[in-house]
């Protein structure tokens, strides 16, 4: 299910064999092109889009990649990524923004430690992704030799099956960084880590192939980067443009951008149900006789501890004894981890239990979180088609939507005595109240009103966990019926 393959650093930190300089870097150097300041390559290929999976056992959800440019100023450092992304999956299984209508320009950039996106005229500040963004800077082929020189590498050669390969590793702003470099003296392999919610020190591994001459460089023409044991990216390099102009300046407005702080605001749908929002992803609390259950724990630590606080200033002597999680996706599922230090027991499908079991397990040493600080264990109580919360005050249930496209294990919370349903992802409804059917009906969304129909369940209002409240009769407009 979880994969950790540590070549390279376990093997090497272990080691006495290290050396400073063995020329392993120079002569890669030599072969590939010693001189290169900047880089522009393009391509095609696909696209995966991490922890959106439809199921814990399967691959992250595909995207074909029509046109991919990436444009590096290693000097900057700064990057330019551009991909014109379609639907891969037909029919759709899983998140990550399907079904995708037509075609996505996807435009993402990093210079000076700065990270924004681009969408049309539209500039947006993402301050978070920065750090991420450099790293994948330092696996890049050249950003890979040049953070080597940089950082006084350590080198050694290992022999696979009879063929030398030499290993570079060095550390880049906290981040341990391991290369290996075949006999021709061309790289193939670079592993680094990232912080995850969800897997921890999520492990990101490069491979590099079928190299060839581009204006008298050597690139590679295959890309296949890893992360979490999937790939999320594999591209088909058609061009490589050494030494051209690549200016990224950071603009003011994302220079003068602080971090974000994170809001949450609160609305009462009935006595006892509070509606916590206030970002791109939402959260409820539902009050019983001496205890607090929440309904989903999204994003990270920080929007965890911020509705935990928010819960307690609602229901100050009551603790929060549950959390329902919907389903794996790693934006639903960012914050468990906090609730299960809280002391919460985590509701969730069956199909998911294991998967946490095993994430519970890998390294965190990049990013701290209170359970692994606190050296907290989860405790689960999980679900197959319906379970029942209920005491002498309220009913909570709870319904597996099977056979989702979205996700296997989803489940959908409803109050049967407030006529209230609970769900996040299969139907979010659009800005505006609507009043006809989409052009392209959601399959997910059209799942649900049929498993509602069937399940026989009295639903008069929505809370989805994105976006605003709505009705069912507005779910039955957009499902088409």
């Amino acid at each position: 299910m979880l994969t950790l393959r540590f070549l390279g650093i376990a093997v090497l930190t272990a080691t006495p064999l290290l050396s400073q300089n063995l020329g392993i870097v120079d002569d890669a150097l030599k072969t590939m092109g010693a001189n290169v300041k900047t880089i522009e390559i393009s391509g095609e290929g696909s696209q995966y889009t991490l922890g959106q999976n439809a199921n814990p056992n399967r691959p992250w959800p595909r995207f074909v990649v029509k046109s991919y440019v990436q444009a590096i100023n290693f000097d900057t450092p700064a990057a330019r990524e551009e991909m014109v992304r379609m639907q891969g999956e037909n029919p759709p299984r899983g998140g990550g923004g399907q079904p995708m209508i037509g075609e996505q320009r996807q435009i993402q950039l990093v210079s000076q430690g700065f990270a924004w996106n681009v969408a049309g005229t539209n500039v947006t500040p993402a301050p978070a992704a920065a750090p991420d963004r450099t790293t994948l800077l330092w696996v890049t082929p050249y950003g890979f030799l040049k953070g080597a020189k940089a950082n006084n590498a350590r080198e050694m050669y290992l022999w696979k099956d009879g063929v030398r390969t030499g290993v570079v590793t060095f550390m880049e702003r906290g981040r341990f960084v391991s290369g290996e470099i075949g006999g021709d003296n061309l790289l193939k392999r670079v592993l680094t880590h990232n912080p995850n919610p969800v897997l921890g020190d999520i492990e990101v591994e490069v491979l590099y192939s079928e190299y060839k001459d581009f204006a008298g460089i050597n690139f590679p023409t295959h890309i296949l980067q890893r992360q979490g044991g999937h790939p999320v990216l594999d591209i088909r390099v058609t061009d490589a443009k050494p030494n051209v102009a690549v200016d990224i300046p950071v603009p003011p407005a994302v220079r003068a951008a602080a971090a974000p702080a994170v809001q949450v605001s609160k609305e009462q749908l009935a006595p006892g149900v509070w509606y916590l929002t206030g970002g791109t992803h939402h959260s409820v609390a539902v009050e019983f006789a001496d205890h607090v259950t929440v309904i989903e724990a999204p994003l990270d630590e920080a929007r965890s501890l911020a509705v935990i606080a928010e819960v307690k200033s609602i229901f100050p002597n009551k603790p929060i004894r549950y959390l329902i999680n919907t389903h794996h996706h790693f934006d639903h599922s960012g914050g468990i981890r906090t609730y299960a230090a809280e002391g919460a027991t985590i509701v969730t499908h069956a199909s998911n239990k294991e998967f946490y079991e095993q994430a519970a397990k890998l390294p965190r040493s990049l990013s701290l979180d209170r359970m692994a600080r606190e050296q907290k264990q989860f405790t689960f109580q999980t679900v197959t088609d319906k379970h029942v919360l209920s005491d002498n005050t309220r009913t909570l249930e709870l319904h597996h939507i099977p056979e989702n496209v979205h996700n296997d294990g989803m489940l959908v919370a409803y109050l049967p005595a407030e006529k209230i349903l609970i769900q996040a992802d299969l139907f979010t409804p659009p800005a505006t109240v609507a009043t006809a059917p989409p052009a392209t009906l959601n399959l997910a969304t059209v799942q649900l009103y049929d498993q509602l129909q069937r399940s026989k369940l009295d639903v008069q209002r929505i809370a989805p966990l994105h976006g605003r409240m709505t009705t069912m009769a507005e779910l039955k407009t957009m499902a088409g019926k």
